[in-house]
């Protein structure tokens, strides 16, 4: 016997929505990590934090999509792209 109140979610991924998203904390982080590359004298190369940050970016970005909430950082999405 089948439980009929136990339905399936199969809705596809937003792939638009994870972009803006990742986008913005992508923006988010450069700027976080170029304050304290500043701060340090810039005694490290740049590109390991742009690495860091693409990375950190599309979990938080992946993480914010699968939460499926809506939230400030949608709003910034929305108007900046």
């Amino acid at each position: 016997m089948k439980n009929r109140h136990h339905k399936t979610k199969n809705r596809k991924f937003p792939l638009r929505r994870f972009v803006k998203v990742s986008i913005v904390y992508f923006l988010l982080f450069t700027v976080i990590f170029g304050m304290i590359d500043y701060y340090a004298l810039m005694a490290f190369n740049f590109l390991w934090f742009l690495a860091l940050a693409a990375v950190i970016a599309v979990f938080f970005g992946y993480y914010h999509v699968k939460k499926a909430k809506h939230d400030h950082v949608d709003d910034v999405a929305d108007e900046l792209l």
